[in-house]
């Protein structure tokens, strides 16, 4: 058959990321032609699409939707507007709608309501249901994972996945560091309330084999892309598998820079050979300033090792990004001013053009166990957020009012 691979477009100019969900599914359909096309990188992207179907006839389109909305407060960006863009340009196309991705796995549901044009909603990792997908279209019996248009396919043994097939979507697409993601695992152990990493990749880490994770990145190399960035939730765990990979990506002859996300609780000790295999810059994400909120919030590790760990890092070498949100449970208006207090010692004594600190706000989405505590069985499809209250609320406006007008 003959597939084409769409990236839903974002509706504004952003900086572009690469489409690695479908660079995945590239890479496990050899049975099948592909092509692609990210419409998050073309101003018109309904016109830009209908070009495509003209031009490579395709049996079936695959959409995916990397997320529904920005979850920025108090201005927040509705991704699915653009969406519903594409949707109306397939509607006299006579072929097969596939759509899935992270953020339509969250609310296939709800999506498919809203958009009747699909015609087969896939939920969660879908390199090895896609193509039985494919194979039920052409006329094999359907899976019994495929009821009344959703499906909800096991998750995959990851050492049974193709590598990704890189050059369906050009590396000239995407300039800028990291605009290209690296995966070394899926799913997470750790109970952060606000995530929803554990209801869509599982509750324990589920390993790529490191060789497959080294051929990725020569390939990446081959295909010109001059920086990477390992999207796992978190790098440094397990703690065996995080040091065994970076010895390996340390053997690689000429590898491009890149960055990763780490815990608080990353060795010390382990930075300088993560410095040496090519690492430029790390991220961390306490999200709390506060013992309380660290606890009610589910944070592994110790809030002690975060000025530390920061501090380390930046004598090290790194760019160092630092994550809180202007709100949580347990803290209040005194931990807000703490965590503006931790960016400006940390800009002023770690270096102010290499140290960057994002304040944001947790947007609370179905399936994180915040969202289930707080809203009970509620869909959470519109835009809905753990805030902060009077003044702190006042604050974090202005906030984020000035980094707009900054960008």
């Amino acid at each position: 058959m003959r597939v084409l691979l769409v990236q839903s477009p974002v509706g504004r100019r952003e900086a572009p990321i690469y489409p690695i969900g479908l660079a995945y599914l590239a890479g496990a359909m050899d049975m099948h032609e592909c092509s692609g096309i990210d419409l998050s990188l073309v101003e018109f992207p309904g016109e830009a699409l209908k070009e495509k179907l003209t031009l490579v006839k395709p049996d079936v389109v695959a959409i995916s939707v990397r997320n529904i909305d920005d979850s920025s407060y108090p201005i927040t960006h509705w991704y699915l507007d653009s969406f519903g863009e594409i949707m109306r340009a397939l509607e006299k196309w006579k072929g097969t709608v596939i759509t899935g991705g992270a953020g339509f796995s969250i609310y296939p549901e709800k999506i498919t309501e809203l958009w009747p044009r699909i015609d087969i909603a896939m939920v969660g990792e879908c390199e090895k249901a896609l193509p039985e997908v494919l194979e039920y279209l052409e006329g094999a019996p359907c899976p019994s994972w495929l009821q009344s248009g959703i499906a909800k396919p096991p998750r995959p043994a990851l050492e049974s996945i193709t590598l990704p097939d890189y050059s369906i979507f050009p590396a000239k697409n995407y300039p800028g560091k990291g605009s290209v993601g690296v995966q070394s695992r899926r799913g997470c152990v750790f109970n952060c309330a606000y995530c929803t990493y554990k209801s869509l990749s599982g509750k324990a880490f589920r390993l790529r084999p490191i060789q497959h994770v080294v051929d990725d990145i020569e390939e990446i190399k081959k295909q010109g892309f001059d920086s990477f960035m390992f999207v796992d939730s978190v790098f440094d765990h397990p703690r065996d598998y995080y040091l065994s990979l970076i010895e390996a990506i340390s053997k690689i002859d000429n590898v491009p820079p890149w960055g990763a996300w780490l815990s608080e609780s990353v060795p010390l000790e382990s930075l300088k050979n993560l410095y040496a295999a090519g690492c430029r810059s790390v991220d961390f994400s306490p999200d709390v300033i506060t013992k309380k909120g660290w606890k009610l919030m589910g944070k592994g590790g110790a809030l002690k090792r975060l000025w530390p760990v920061v501090k380390r890092s930046r004598e090290t070498g790194f760019s160092v990004g630092i994550n809180f949100f202007s709100a949580a449970p347990g803290e209040n208006f005194t931990a807000l001013l703490k965590k503006f207090i931790f960016m400006a010692r940390a800009r002023i004594f770690l270096g102010w053009g290499s140290t960057f600190i994002n304040i944001g706000t947790i947007r609370l989405y179905k399936g994180a166990p915040l969202a289930e505590k707080l809203y009970p069985g509620q869909e959470l499809f519109e835009p809905v957020f753990y805030k902060p209250t009077g003044l702190a609320d006042l604050i974090v406006k202005l906030f984020q009012l000035i980094r707009r007008k900054r960008r």
